[in-house]
């Protein structure tokens, strides 16, 4: 530690002799002694960002900086952390009035400028919220906080504050929402705010039971500025966010410091004079034309108002159209001039052709663990998916049969909750069904990939629960029973993992396992004649490994993937992500571009003999002209063949295999007739 504090001191020394007032210059104040190395995130933040800055480290000096340090700088970024202890931050000579400590005020009513950020600073002094202040007290006066109401984890229920939303058209930023490297984040302060400060982050989403609370207040109070952000910014969730975020708010400081020439002017206009975007999913480069040149702060926020049409912008001005459907229309452009100036200008943008060819809408249905669609969120972005999320959890309703309309496939999510799910229709309760919008989607030609943990519990309870033909679970879901559940049914063990079921239509990742040893309450079902398996319980011993947990099943026009576990809890993103890419992929070219979602156009491959000795013939009528491929693989699901046959005419197609010459020993094989990138697949018994 004696070099690393050395090595800190000869920075700041060096530091100081460089800065002046001539050149914008931030002091970062690390005060948390909880975790003394995660200032370095800001630190490292503010050299991407090229800002002249220097540490001063209280948990190396033993205390806090003096006035002649910190009026060398323009901005002083004091970061407490998670640390809520005998922090720096505070004078304790006065109980009934906290304030900073003596040299900090100085600074501030010399004009200076204090980012306060980190979590517990407030509870340092006030222990548990609530707390509130009045005029006259330094908190309620100089940081514009009118009541310490609570913390997110301590009083929200135990869920923690899943994001920042930013409040709109405040001066500091526009970056928007801020998350977490974790799925929530716990004791961040719930604030209301005096008449004289602004509003800069609201807790969020919307339907957090603290949403109408903020974390982020901007106050000015005399010649001081203070901008209290009570997260913890040193765990944003990535650095580029990070860097984002702190560069709208230094750019505005920087704007406001003495000197400084505001901007008097912006013009928006389309790169090249374009006021449209006609291509699906398109982008169009939006330019902002800042006067005067020599603006101390030429730098604008980009932002977009979505009226008739659907689009977003990033900090570069590049426009993005959302590329569904509802879409189409126009949006209004804005950009605003970040030093306090102002001044704005926007422009109307139309927005046609939109509509991806395949658009995906996931519900999330899980009330339990309201943010783990989030996983799937990020696995679909990941892959370039188009597609909307529906909330149920959020909404406390379905989306109709209009909204499910404009999507190819529907991810019902369920989760790991499997109580009152919007899923089911509960009228009938000797045949209990999909809601009827859901139902009517399926009729009118749609795809639903239900997934998750205890969908079958929520109606039925617990395991065993058989069905019949005419029933909607048999019919639709391809469902014959609901035969056990991991670890309720299995020994207190959990399914360790799922194996693909070799030569499935759908998919071939495998195994599929989890961020758990072993999962619980995944079901052990039987097929339907009609249903085809895609997963079964394993490895090969487990109790339950003659059973499925993934299935595939056609009704008249209606296509569901059933997958009886929690996708949200694979055990890697990148797993995740390879096995939606293969199923989306499926699915893709499963309906093809304007064609109905239903395989009866599609040709049965015929195979005989079967069993087989030796030489099989697998054959198809093709509709018109088509690339073919067969492939054969064993129980193990090992390629043991495979041939391209490229473009075959229209007719009957045939081809022969000798399992004789390919030295293919007596067992169970799975084929894979590739026409046009549509699997026809099947099984053939080689005789031993």
């Amino acid at each position: 530690m004696k070099k690393a504090y050395l090595v800190l001191v000869m920075g700041m020394i060096l530091g100081l002799t460089q800065v002046s007032q001539a050149q914008f210059s931030v002091l970062l104040v690390n005060d948390n002694a909880n975790g003394t190395e995660r200032y370095l995130e800001i630190d490292t933040t503010l050299n991407n960002l090229g800002i002249s800055h220097v540490v001063y480290n209280t948990v190396e000096t033993g205390d806090y900086p003096d006035l002649s340090v910190l009026s060398l700088y323009n901005v002083v970024i004091w970061y407490t952390g998670n640390d809520g202890v005998d922090l720096k931050l505070w004078d304790l000579t006065n109980p009934d009035d906290y304030k900073f400590n003596p040299p900090l005020i100085e600074y501030l009513d010399n004009g200076g400028i204090v980012w306060l950020q980190g979590l517990d600073f407030f509870y340092d002094i006030l222990g548990s919220a609530p707390d509130y202040f009045v005029p006259g007290q330094f908190i309620y006066d100089y940081l514009g906080v009118a009541t310490y109401f609570a913390q997110s984890y301590a009083d929200d229920g135990g869920v923690g504050l899943p994001e920042l939303d930013v409040v709109e058209g405040n001066e500091l930023c526009t970056f928007t929402p801020v998350e977490w490297v974790y799925p929530t984040l716990w004791y961040a302060d719930a604030l209301e705010l005096t008449a004289t400060s602004q509003p800069i982050y609201r807790m969020g989403p919307q339907g957090y039971v603290f949403e109408d609370y903020y974390s982020g207040v901007y106050n000015v109070f005399g010649d001081s500025k203070v901008f209290t952000l009570a997260v913890e910014t040193a765990r944003i969730d990535t650095e580029a966010h990070t860097d984002t975020l702190f560069s709208q708010v230094l750019s505005y400081f920087e704007s406001i410091c003495p000197g400084g020439i505001p901007v008097t002017d912006v013009t928006v206009s389309g790169e090249g004079g374009a006021t449209s975007i006609d291509v699906n999913g398109g982008t169009l480069q939006m330019m902002a034309e800042v006067l005067p040149p020599n603006a101390t702060n030429p730098t604008v926020f980009w932002s977009v108002i979505n009226e008739t049409g659907m689009a977003s912008i990033d900090q570069t001005g590049l426009l993005q159209a959302t590329g569904t459907t509802p879409g189409n229309g126009t949006v209004w452009v804005k950009a605003l001039a970040v030093d306090g100036s102002g001044v704005a200008d926007s422009i109307q943008i139309t927005i046609t052709n939109q509509g991806a060819d395949f658009e995906i809408l996931l519900v999330n249905d899980n009330d339990f663990g309201p943010d783990r669609y989030r996983e799937l969120d990020t696995t679909l972005s990941n892959l370039g998916c188009a597609y909307d999320i529906y909330n149920t959890a959020v909404t406390n309703d379905i989306p109709d049969e209009d909204y499910l309309s404009y999507y190819e496939m529907v991810i019902w999510y369920t989760g790991n909750d499997g109580v009152n799910l919007k899923l089911w229709d509960v009228s009938d309760t000797n045949n209990y069904k999909f809601n009827e919008p859901l139902i009517n989607y399926l009729d009118n030609g749609g795809i639903v990939w239900l997934q998750g943990l205890d969908f079958l519990y929520d109606i039925y309870g617990a395991a065993p629960d058989a069905f019949t033909q005419g029933q909607f679970i048999y019919d639709y879901m391809g469902i014959a029973n609901y035969y056990a559940q991991s670890y309720a049914d299995d020994g207190n063990m959990g399914v360790p993992e799922m194996d693909v079921v070799p030569g499935n239509p759908v998919c071939s990742f495998t195994p599929i396992q989890w961020v758990y040893s072993t999962l619980w309450y995944a079901d052990a079902l039987e097929l339907a004649p009609s249903a085809q398996g895609v997963y079964t319980m394993g490895p090969d011993g487990y109790v339950f490994d003659e059973y499925y947990s993934g299935l595939f099943n056609q009704y008249g026009t209606a296509t569901i993937l059933t997958f009886a576990f929690e996708t949200a809890r694979i055990d890697t993103e990148e797993h995740t992500d390879e096995l939606f890419g293969q199923v989306i992929d499926f699915f893709t070219i499963f309906t093809g571009t304007g064609n109905d979602h239903s395989m009866a156009v599609v040709p049965s491959a015929n195979v005989a003999p079967n069993p087989v000795s030796d030489r099989v013939t697998i054959s198809a009528t093709l509709a018109e002209s088509s690339r073919v491929q067969l492939t054969l693989m064993d129980c193990n699901g090992r390629q043991v063949y495979h041939q391209d046959f490229g473009m075959q005419p229209q007719g009957v197609f045939n081809t022969e295999v000798s399992f004789k010459d390919l030295q293919l020993p007596g067992g169970l094989y799975a084929y894979m007739l590739n026409v046009n990138n549509v699997p026809l697949t099947g099984k053939i018994i080689k005789t031993k």
